[in-house]
């Protein structure tokens, strides 16, 4: 037979209506009232119909989360993040790829809202053809288009700063750039705060390459021929892909020339030798945005958040001290 919602309460001991706050998250419930409900549940193997929950309450129970690039490794970390923490608040999660151009991300954004009741996002495109009309959070690349909607994001103006006071405190002063793409809004702070903290010391070069492994032949050529000391790249699938690069070409890391990261993905300390990077909060952030898109499909109003959440250098193998120059800092 099947169990029923009266079938639970009974085994509970308490109200229909208490078992439907419960499961549906509609209003806060004693800790152990929520207790007995969920042992009942388990125990009498009782599940919702989904199809009936959204015809009664006109809600999905599910979140979206749209991404622009699955074989980025910092996604999937986030997207665990974002579905650990949706799964503890009782939604289910779809996610889709945006793809690389405005009109896929449009197109991927407006199916994805059809299925759910509120939109975690990091955005692709700098100017966003559609907007979303379900509460929506956004993650990190927050342009002036997407300001009404709260948001969550690292202080990438301070990883430049500390990507640069890291370069001068250890004397190197032959630096390469391996910057993001000029249209995303984190990569270009990052690249601003960096540049702006250096002071005097200009890098001898910039490559702008997208977030990728594979490098572009100029980033390729500049790596093989550079005598840079330190190269500082836009996230760490670009300063691996430049550790094969530079292996390719015989030249030795750190001995040789030195290299940093940001974002701190699994593959970090894998490589050998293991990169130095700046860690992003991924965990922190995924937890955040859910926490934020909860509270607005709860119903409570207000401004727009924007969190910014720190970041921190975690210290591996392929950054050293240039010393002669250090000393003369």
């Amino acid at each position: 037979m099947r169990v029923t919602l009266k079938d639970v309460a009974k085994a509970a001991g308490v109200s229909t209506a208490t078992v439907s706050h419960v499961l549906n998250g509609t209003k806060s419930v004693a800790d152990g009232t929520r207790e007995r409900v969920e042992a009942a549940v388990d125990a009498l193997g009782y599940r919702l119909s989904q199809p009936a929950r959204t015809l009664r309450t006109g809600r999905h129970r599910v979140l979206g989360l749209l991404l622009p690039d699955l074989t980025n490794p910092f996604f999937p970390a986030l997207a665990k993040a974002v579905a650990e923490t949706a799964r503890k608040l009782g939604y289910g999660l779809m996610l889709s790829e945006s793809g690389a151009d405005s009109q896929s991300e449009s197109q991927a954004l407006a199916a994805i809202e059809q299925r759910v009741d509120g939109v975690v996002w990091v955005p692709e495109a700098p100017h966003p053809q559609h907007l979303p009309y379900r509460p929506t959070v956004i993650i990190d690349r927050v342009g002036p288009e997407l300001a009404a909607f709260d948001s969550v994001s690292s202080d990438h103006q301070a990883g430049g700063r500390l990507q640069a006071r890291l370069a001068l405190e250890l004397g190197h002063r032959r630096i390469g750039l391996l910057a993001g793409p000029a249209d995303s809004i984190s990569a270009r702070s990052r690249r601003e705060a960096l540049c702006e903290a250096l002071g005097e010391v200009r890098p001898e070069w910039i490559v702008e390459v997208p977030f990728s492994l594979e490098l572009p032949s100029e980033a390729v050529e500049r790596l093989a021929g550079s005598e840079a000391t330190l190269v500082i790249a836009a996230n760490d699938a670009v300063a691996i892909g430049a550790l094969r690069v530079l292996k390719a070409h015989g030249r030795r890391v750190p001995q040789d020339v030195s290299l940093i990261g940001f974002d701190d993905i699994p593959w970090a300390a894998l490589v050998e030798p293991p990169l130095s990077t700046v860690r992003q909060p991924v965990q922190a952030i995924g937890r955040r945005a859910v926490e934020l898109l909860h509270r607005r499909l709860s119903g409570q109003g207000g401004e727009p958040e924007h969190l910014v959440l720190p970041v921190e250098y975690v210290e591996r193998g392929s950054v050293i001290a240039l010393e002669q120059e250090a000393a003369a800092i």
